[in-house]
């Protein structure tokens, strides 16, 4: 069997090239990847898989005005179609910018969404953009070399890539099952599924529950659950520093308490450097002898300059960066991630006591170590946009809600007392903690690339195209 492996940008890099995901797809015949990445991005991974992986670069793909227009659509009608709490936040998080030939592609795409925002719209949306997508000059290079190379199985590392839509349509149209992974526990409420798919990868029951609910005409049987590798790595013990040797590398004393403040990219958390700051602030009320210490780790794409001056009025920061690498490009899809970061990430969740963050993943990072955390759920001081309040109303947050596996700061005045709280009990909702990523993510958490593998060779067992046929 021969897997076709799609890497438009830097954001499945963690979860299938960090993993072991491929080695499990050679142990069942060729690998072939396509990527959208600089070389010297991919270089790492290509010399770790030597001769098993062919790579190859992206048929060239510039998205027609009419595609992305429909894209734009799709993924509004995903939206607006499903009227519950939260779901009415629009694919650009609501940021105005200045008339441009760009925006109004984009109004005219959220209106036309708004117009089929309907079970039978959405479908309908979706087979103008494939069929817009399948009579662009990539999707026949890509049927060319699909027809030269005839893989088993096509699989798109997540659903959200434009660069991956010919390719995908192009898989489809050869009658090539066409697989995507939902990469994030936030995506099936958001919308926003940019790539032709017939089988969809997810993280668990729940998960298939809300694509059944949002995407009703996906069959239940097309969406197998596997979990997410992206937890994968703490469960490898050759990452792992002794906590003495970790905490000196930023300067912290071993017998330490340690707090970790997680940023969110600059859409999702605006207000992040002043939620960092109430945070420092909150840890020098605390008496001397109980302080944690404070690491902060930014979002892996936010390369603004925005935190500097919470550092420079809090030099007692530790500062734990991302080790991404960027490319010349600011386009944010081709930072990517590093077999150095998976190790400094584990070490971080495993080494802190204490995860903070605006709603963030980061939580279920702490709670696989059995650490507590705490989200900020009030609006930062000076302003008016309610965005706290609108980010814990998205559909995600429902078993959050119901089983409190967190701690909420309401104000920045709860910061101090919440953090010696949670400092001190530990084990305090250790029980809804696992009763939460028992919901969201299927068990055993280190076995999602083998059961992504398997999900796939399964799925290529029944394609078509192994047999000569069209579709």
């Amino acid at each position: 069997m021969r897997t076709l492996v799609l890497i438009p940008d830097g954001v499945g890099i963690r979860n299938f090239l960090c993993t072991e995901f491929i080695s499990f797809l050679l142990e069942a015949g060729e690998v072939d990847i396509w990527h959208g990445l600089p070389e010297e991005a991919i270089r790492p991974f290509s010399q770790r898989f030597g001769h098993g992986v062919r790579w190859e670069r992206f048929p060239l793909y510039r998205e027609s005005p009419l595609s992305r227009v429909l894209r734009q659509a799709k993924s509004q009608a995903q939206l607006n179609r499903q009227n519950g709490p939260g779901t009415k936040r629009s694919p650009e998080h609501g940021r105005r910018r200045p008339w441009s030939v760009s925006r109004a592609i984009n109004q005219t795409g959220r209106l036309l969404g708004r117009w089929s925002a309907t079970p039978a719209g959405v479908i309908r949306l979706d087979r103008w953009h494939q069929f817009a997508a399948e009579r662009s000059e990539a999707a026949a290079e890509a049927m060319l070399r699909l027809d030269a190379r005839r893989p088993g199985a096509v699989f798109c590392t997540h659903q959200r890539a434009s660069l991956a839509v010919p390719t995908m349509a192009a898989a489809r149209r050869r009658g090539i099952p066409a697989t995507t992974f939902i990469y994030s526990w936030d995506n099936p409420p958001k919308g926003r599924m940019a790539v032709h798919a017939s089988h969809f990868l997810v993280w668990s029951e729940w998960m298939r529950h809300e694509m059944s609910m949002y995407y009703p005409e996906v069959p239940v049987e097309r969406m197998p659950v596997v979990g997410t590798p992206q937890f994968e790595h703490y469960f490898n013990p050759g990452l792992l520093q002794p906590r003495d040797q970790f905490l000196n590398t930023l300067g912290i004393a071993a017998g330490a308490r340690v707090v970790c403040f997680s940023g969110d990219d600059v859409a999702t958390s605006p207000h992040d450097p002043s939620y960092l700051a109430d945070t420092a602030r909150a840890l020098r009320r605390l008496p001397l002898e109980r302080r944690p210490e404070l690491i902060f780790r930014r979002c892996p794409v936010d390369l603004s300059g925005r935190y500097q001056p919470v550092f420079n009025a809090f030099p007692e920061i530790r500062i734990s960066d991302p080790l991404w690498r960027a490319s010349a490009s600011s386009d944010w899809t081709q930072i990517v991630p590093t077999p150095e970061d998976v190790a400094l990430l584990a070490n971080l969740a495993c080494h802190t006591d204490l995860m903070i963050n605006l709603g963030s993943t980061m939580a279920m990072d702490a709670a696989i170590f059995g650490k507590p955390s705490i989200f900020v759920a009030y609006e930062a001081a000076g302003s008016s946009d309610r965005n706290a309040e609108t980010i814990y109303r998205l559909p995600h947050f429902e078993w959050v809600h119901k089983l409190q596996p967190v701690y909420w700061a309401r104000s920045a005045d709860e910061l101090a007392p919440l953090i010696a709280h949670a400092l001190d009990r530990p084990d305090e909702k250790e029980d809804s903690r696992r009763a939460w990523i028992d919901k969201i993510v299927a068990r055993p958490l280190d076995g999602a690339s083998r059961r992504c593998a398997e999900a796939l060779k399964s799925i290529a067992a029944s394609s078509p195209f192994l047999t000569g046929q069209r579709a």
